[in-house]
């Protein structure tokens, strides 16, 4: 079945819903602890360090590095409960899946054929594109499989209660629907998949 670009949104509010475990602030050199995976700062600093190389000027304000830390921290944890919960129910996306929908609804949207700075706009790169692909191709199966959005909620929720999730303070605050600045901002990036492919 082709994929329905309704998986954006429904993924994104998937994500709001989460509720995360109070941090473990000895989780030393840990940007997030997610089960047994250990997303560590090093490993979200490279992420942001290829985002920031990817922009045609990559000049690094330490504000967007901040944004973008906290956008791509959410993601990983993200990836690693939507692929718990999808190994439960037994589902897969394979690689021609993932670049079927890269084909025909990423790439029209850069038609010089740079995705680079189109990317960069949601905190991606072609590397992470992947993943985020995977990631909501997964989603929409699972949707279908538990029998909604609600459903699929429910199941994310209750799989970060069972593993566990911890998140480092240093990346701001959970206040039961993404991670938060100090200042109250939330880091919720539009995703790039969302607008109409062009024809």
């Amino acid at each position: 079945m082709p994929p329905s670009r309704r998986i954006v949104a429904a993924l994104l509010g998937v994500v709001a819903a989460v509720s995360l475990a109070a941090c473990d602030t000895d989780q030393i050199g840990a940007a997030a602890v997610v089960g047994d995976d250990r997303i560590t700062v090093a490993e979200l600093q490279e992420e942001v360090r290829e985002l920031a190389e990817s922009l045609p000027d990559s000049t690094g304000p330490t504000g967007d590095q901040s944004i973008a830390q906290r956008a791509i921290l959410e993601r990983l944890i993200r990836s690693d409960l939507l692929a718990a919960v999808a190994a439960d129910e037994g589902v897969e996306v394979s690689e021609a899946d993932v670049d079927a929908f890269i084909e025909d609804q990423v790439v029209p949207q850069a038609p010089d054929g740079d995705l680079g700075p189109l990317l960069a706009q949601n905190n991606l790169t072609e590397a992470s594109l992947e993943e985020y692909v995977r990631d909501q191709l997964a989603a929409d199966q699972l949707i279908q499989r538990l029998g909604g959005q609600e459903a699929l909620i429910a199941a994310l929720t209750d799989k970060a209660d069972e593993i566990g999730v911890t998140v480092n303070p240093r990346y701001g605050t959970w206040n039961g629907i993404a991670l938060e600045q100090s200042s109250g901002s939330i880091s919720e990036p539009e995703s790039v998949l969302n607008a109409t492919p062009a024809s």
